[in-house]
């Protein structure tokens, strides 16, 4: 994880978020101790190929060329051949590096497998990292608002994500945490300060 954060800043911080979100859906989902630190490392590693593409590519503005998005697909299968051949870390770790962005309707890559053909935790790891990716500023657009993260997960529930993982992320993760200032649709103000366990609604 030194090199990342030496390679590209980025991928550092939203591998430790995604860490973050994935755990959370592993707890909240009952996985046991051992396969919560499979899991875990399996999503602070899950872009560790990244240090293999070139970084002009990472770090453009623009849109990509055709031929630069596929050096950063690439990427899922660098980083599954770097840990797998890390002979302490378990085949499980480097096939979450593999699968994150892979989808159920079999539209991801690299290989384009679908539903019980993914690991489960290549599943759970899709989900944070999307939502991660969509929520942090990036080089090439502004943030998404955690909601409107979640809108994109939904949308892809039962074809691109599993359904009860984005459940079990929602009723985890504050969308909405405290403190923070909202505006209803109704044109209510407020601050939220507490939050309807195991809802993932907001009390403002």
């Amino acid at each position: 994880m030194a090199d990342v954060y030496t390679y590209e800043d980025y991928i550092f911080t939203h591998s430790f978020n995604v860490t973050l979100y994935t755990l959370a859906i592993g707890m909240e989902l009952n996985i046991n101790k051992e396969n919560l630190e499979a899991l875990g490392l399996g999503a602070i590693l899950h872009d560790v190929g990244k240090i293999l593409v070139p970084v002009d590519a990472l770090r453009k503005t623009g849109k990509l060329t055709e031929e630069e998005f596929e050096k950063i697909k690439k990427h899922a299968e660098y980083g599954f051949h770097l840990i797998k051949n890390v002979h302490t870390v378990s085949l499980l770790v480097a096939n979450c590096a593999y699968q994150h962005h892979e989808r159920l309707d079999g539209s991801g890559y690299p290989r384009g497998i679908k539903g019980d053909e993914i690991h489960y935790f290549g599943k759970i790891i899709a989900v944070a990292d999307v939502f991660d990716a969509v929520t942090s500023n990036r080089v090439y657009r502004k943030a998404m608002m955690p909601h409107e993260g979640l809108e994109i997960l939904y949308a892809g529930a039962g074809k691109k994500f599993d359904n009860t993982i984005i459940e079990a992320f929602r009723r985890a993760v504050a969308i909405y945490p405290n403190d923070l200032f909202i505006e209803l649709n109704d044109g209510r103000k407020g601050v939220v300060t507490a939050q309807n366990e195991g809802i993932g609604d907001p009390v403002p």
